[in-house]
């Protein structure tokens, strides 16, 4: 392997693999990032996996021959981070097992693992993928209402349904439950369990506009751009009817607020207990919001505008609840009260 190339892009895209990769997993090999030269294509591929999650990424770099190796991911990120100048030359003599890496005066020689057995991403039937965008969205409308409670896996999960009016996604922990929409071009007939933990990394990665390839492969749900391939393992079991529990609820009031509005209300009066609870009181067209703690009480009243029922009573709900539920909405909001106390919020391509 010899290869010179743009210290801060190979920089990006170690540290991005030094995120998946695990910093003690008891299979050694698999604390590395795979560096895969392709001579012919004119490229350099890194790969890392926890098992869980792959990440796969490939730059474009001249380089004389075919070469793999696999380097501690966070030493190369970190060798990166520290060499200085604009370019960066990998090199390693054929059979040996040191990789040397320089940049300017500064220079390092590492010891490597060969390729050997490491996992690699399958790459699904390109018949069998569906185009869709806007992942970053998706993530921060569902993921807040995942459970974090590791002996209830299924509730850690984004339930991912690609249906033929496109995909839909939901969350439940217990608590709370949401559906959002999601690209429209993604339909289909299939539901899919994909762990919230791996949705929040594959968002971290891309924008709203970046559009993926998304087919099965391996057990995976596998997403495909130019340059860049993530795979996230699928859960097993059967999820909640989400439709079926949305379709009996029956409000008995509901009114027209913004979302803005509601978070400012529950922000002044959270001051006073940010972990505690929140009552609501309706009185026709005005909300009433009051918390009491040890740091003392506060109240604060929001105008409303009654669509359905009259809007009266008072009900009780959990701030870090109601406050993860409101970051993640904007715009114009329904809000409703249904049977037991439910509080539901609905806006355009989301429910609460």
């Amino acid at each position: 392997m010899k290869i010179t190339m743009n210290r801060a892009e190979l920089l990006n895209a170690a540290q991005r693999a030094a995120a998946i990769a695990p910093e003690n997993s008891p299979v050694e090999v698999l604390q590395g990032t795979l560096l895969e030269a392709n001579a012919a294509a004119g490229t350099l591929t890194l790969t890392a996996t926890n098992l869980e999650t792959a990440l796969e990424q490939r730059l474009s770099c001249p380089t004389g021959e075919d070469d793999s190796l696999v380097v501690g991911a966070k030493l190369l990120a970190g060798m990166l981070e520290r060499l200085p100048g604009d370019t960066v030359e990998l090199t390693r003599t054929p059979g040996t097992p040191v990789l040397s890496l320089r940049g300017g005066e500064t220079g390092y020689d590492v010891s490597i693992w060969e390729r050997g057995s490491f996992p690699k991403l399958e790459i699904p039937f390109p018949e069998d993928t569906v185009k869709l965008s806007g992942i970053p969205s998706m993530a921060r409308r569902t993921m807040f209402a995942t459970s974090e409670d590791k002996e209830k896996p299924l509730m850690r999960c984004v339930n991912l349904m690609f249906t033929r009016e496109g995909l839909k996604g939901a969350g439940y922990n217990g608590r709370c439950l949401v559906t959002a929409k999601g690209d429209d071009k993604s339909t289909g007939n299939i539901s899919l369990l994909l762990p919230a933990n791996s949705l929040e990394r594959l968002a971290a990665l891309c924008t709203d506009d970046d559009e993926f390839l998304v087919g099965i492969a391996g057990g995976y749900l596998v997403f495909m751009r130019q340059g860049l391939m993530y795979g996230a393992l699928l859960m097993e079991g059967d999820y909640m009817d989400t439709d079926r529990l949305m379709d009996s609820i029956r409000n008995q009031f509901t009114v027209l607020t913004d979302v803005a509005d509601l978070r400012r209300a529950l922000k002044v009066v959270a001051a006073v207990a940010p972990k505690g609870r929140v009552k609501l009181a309706f009185d026709r067209g005005r909300i009433t919001f009051s918390c009491q703690g040890e740091l003392g009480s506060a109240s604060q009243c929001l105008e409303t505008a009654p669509l359905t029922g009259v809007p009266r009573g008072e009900y009780w709900y959990q701030i870090p609840d109601l406050m993860a539920c409101l970051r993640s909405l904007s715009g114009t909001a329904t809000l409703g009260v249904a049977q037991a106390g439910m509080l539901d919020l609905s806006t355009e391509g989301a429910y609460y």
